[in-house]
């Protein structure tokens, strides 16, 4: 018997089998199934355009969630190593000299890993991290909610399971209606009253904003109203990320929206920073406006993608009337 193994594993070996070798080890991608404009880009040995990497990345996790339903970070960078050393012209990641930077990964490894994440968010079976702490306190609320694990996008609570406690399905229904029946009463204003009702009923949010396909911001509107008020949007989404995002968004201009003044107006040739900077004046102006605009013109994004300029005196029922609203949310900002 001891004989027949050893024969076995000599012929397995000399045949190219390597017993208990990971599969990503060896991992081959089928390229048939990648996009056109990623095979031309392949044989041409050219960058791809970033519309059709996403595409690629999404065939190569699709590929790998074959052979495991969540491959760790160490696996998920085997497997993007391998594809740049076979293709590095077009998948590495570059300096502007051409030289690669590091092991050429990163950037494309962070993608991958990211779309592994996005493919699992349901997936408790194949989840992996652990919870950090068995129970973490909401900043500045004081109240206790289950913490879950952290995913690629900073979410600790993003599919909560568990009911508050003392509360039922039926309950969280009645606490829903009521809510309606409180902004159909007090609208907007209501909302500081509202907030404790809506932490409680925080986990058929989430369920509802996770369905498939995602419900319309209209119809979100009707379902959730005071989701759409600021005290509403800050809770939810302190209870999201255990950030609470006012805060850190104010300390965050503190600490380095100056260094963005500075650096932008060091930049000589960019006319859209230059346009922004001279409306700027350090006395009157609104400084975060300003460095929201700075950001969004060095990177050349168009101004209406998150802010839509209204008259000073204009009502809701106005901006309605006078400008086409997006579907999705937008900055409207009077004056």
């Amino acid at each position: 018997v001891l004989y027949i193994k050893m024969t076995v594993l000599t012929t397995a070996f000399f045949c190219g089998y390597k017993l208990g070798r990971p599969w990503h080890a060896d991992f081959q991608f089928n390229w048939a199934r990648m996009p056109a404009a990623i095979r031309r880009a392949i044989a041409n040995k050219t960058r791809q355009s970033p519309g059709d990497r996403k595409d690629m990345v999404k065939a190569v996790v699709d590929q790998m969630l074959e052979h495991e339903p969540n491959p760790t970070r160490a696996i998920c960078h085997s497997v993007v190593r391998s594809i740049i050393r076979s293709h590095p012209e077009c998948f590495a990641d570059v300096a502007k000299n051409g030289d690669v930077l590091g092991d050429g990964c990163y950037s494309l490894l962070q993608q991958i890993k990211t779309r592994v994440e996005y493919k699992n968010r349901n997936n408790t079976l194949g989840r992996r991290r652990r919870e950090r702490r068995p129970r973490s306190e909401v900043p500045d609320e004081g109240r206790a909610m289950q913490r879950g694990p952290v995913d690629q996008y900073g979410c600790v609570r993003w599919g909560p399971l568990e009911i508050p406690p003392g509360e039922t399905e039926a309950s969280l229904d009645g606490i829903k209606h009521h809510l309606l029946d409180i902004y159909s009463k007090e609208g907007m204003s209501g909302a500081e009253r509202a907030d404790p009702l809506m932490e409680k009923t925080y986990i058929i949010q989430r369920r509802y904003l996770n369905s498939v396909p995602p419900p319309a911001i209209a119809v979100l509107k009707e379902e959730w109203p005071f989701l759409f008020s600021p005290r509403g949007f800050f809770s939810h989404f302190t209870l999201l990320t255990d950030i609470p995002i006012l805060t850190k968004f104010r300390e965050a201009l503190d600490r380095k929206g100056n260094t963005i003044m500075r650096f932008c107006q060091e930049v000589k040739c960019h006319q859209r920073v230059k346009s922004v900077l001279t409306c700027f004046e350090h006395e009157d102006s609104d400084k975060a406006a300003c460095i929201l605009l700075l950001v969004m013109a060095y990177f050349k994004e168009p101004k209406d993608a998150i802010v839509l300029e209204v008259d000073t005196c204009a009502t809701a029922t106005d901006i309605k009337s006078t400008i086409t609203l997006t579907s999705t949310p937008r900055l409207i900002v009077q004056g």
